[in-house]
């Protein structure tokens, strides 16, 4: 029997219709589907209504992992009959596509009413962070970025020789723009995730404006570059992208990504937002090719796509609700977050509570400097994952779970 590269997406040489038909027509737990996950190929369909809203499932059994931040049920049925289409273009290179880098591009830039020229993709928004870091910062022009943080500006900013300056968040979890901006002057690069990860808290846009106003009178040649990789989970009303501050001014940045709420991680597509003179120099060291085609075709069948990503925003809350509502009951402390993870004062290492979570088979995140004595990191699966891994961490922290059953 010959493997078609539709049946790479189906499960089987039957076509995709067909495979929805029959998926629909059986019960519950009966189809099986490639899952969101690496090590979850077999995808038991258990959630209809997920179904029809047009997502791939995960698998209801084994491994529930979520120590990355990613999205449990992948980036949707759209996006996979995309690459499905796209790979019969696997040949060209993806300027010369269709759609092609460029289409994607002055789709993104249409979606946010910006000019193409104030856009930049890259692969995932990690190659533009890393892209900043070796066109803004030297020897001589530091690194401003918090502790703790996203690590990659600063780990490759110590690559690269430059110094890095790395004021601790407040004890809240919320980046101290204060001390950042107190070490600003002379800096070369200042890296604000927001909202920040691992501690999953935000900044509203009055508070990032007047940072970006009071690093800039102090340190006018500083760029800084405002990572929103989970601006899609936000749910507090007070926040509102940068893009129009970094559009309007030079010397600031805004990265996104469709890893996260998108749930395109394996497919790096990433794209950034700034002044045209900024993302001019930011664009000399992209990489020639930074995207692939069946990521950007991917990317264009989800991008614009509101109602999909109000349905996922819904997923992500219901899920981090339940989650949170369980710490909090057994007494322990979360960050405010805005994010699809939590961040959590547990009373223990990290390491020992990880460990004690993986022998139950589920997986969560590592440690966190300087909080990996007290806190862990917790990504967000799907509500039954959440009922599931919540029932294990009660077992490991010895606290009572009163269960509540997935919806």
């Amino acid at each position: 029997m010959s493997l078609s590269r539709r049946a790479l997406f189906t499960g089987s040489t039957r076509s995709r219709s067909e495979a929805l038909a029959t998926t629909r027509a059986r019960p519950a737990g009966a189809g099986v589907w490639i899952g969101a996950r690496g090590r979850e190929e077999a995808v038991a369909v258990s959630w209809p209504h997920v179904l029809e809203a047009g997502f791939v499932q995960p698998a209801a059994e084994g491994e529930i992992r979520i120590s990355s931040n990613e999205n449990p049920l992948g980036p949707g049925r759209a996006a996979v009959d995309a690459i499905d289409e796209q790979l019969g273009q696997a040949g060209l290179y993806p300027t010369n596509a269709e759609p092609s880098m460029g289409d994607l591009r002055d789709r993104i830039a249409e979606l946010n009413d910006v000019d193409p020229g104030n856009v930049v993709l890259g692969a995932g928004s990690g190659e533009i962070l890393k892209n900043c870091v070796q066109a803004f910062t030297s020897e001589s022009r530091h690194l401003v970025s918090a502790t703790p943080t996203y690590e990659s500006p600063r780990r490759f900013a110590a690559y690269l020789g430059a110094r890095v300056e790395a004021p601790r968040v407040s004890s809240d979890g919320r980046l101290d723009l204060e001390a950042m901006a107190a070490a600003a002057p002379s800096s070369g690069l200042v890296f604000v995730c927001n909202p920040n990860n691992p501690t999953s808290t935000i900044h509203n846009a009055e508070a990032i404006s007047a940072f970006v106003a009071r690093v800039h009178e102090a340190s006018p040649e500083a760029v800084i570059l405002i990572d929103e990789a989970y601006h899609e989970y936000v749910t507090d009303p007070d926040h509102t992208s940068a893009i129009g501050l970094a559009i309007e001014t030079p010397n600031v940045v805004v990265s996104r990504t469709f890893s996260k709420a998108f749930g395109m991680a394996g497919l790096r597509v990433g794209y950034a937002f700034g002044h045209v003179d900024t993302i001019r120099e930011l664009r000399r060291y992209s990489l020639l090719f930074n995207t692939n085609g069946m990521g950007v075709a991917a990317a264009m069948a989800v991008v614009g796509d509101e109602v999909r990503m109000e349905r996922e925003r819904q997923r992500n809350t219901e899920a981090k609700r339940h989650t949170v509502e369980f710490f909090e009951r057994a007494g322990m402390q979360v960050s405010d977050s805005q994010t699809n993870f939590i961040f959590v004062d547990i009373g223990r290492s990290a390491a020992e509570f990880r460990d004690g979570c993986a022998e139950h088979n589920v997986l969560v995140g590592r440690d966190f400097p300087p909080f990996e004595a007290s806190h862990a990191r917790i990504s967000i699966g799907t509500l039954e994952e959440m009922n599931r891994a919540t029932d294990v961490f009660a077992s490991v922290l010895g606290v009572e779970h009163a269960r509540v059953a997935a919806g």
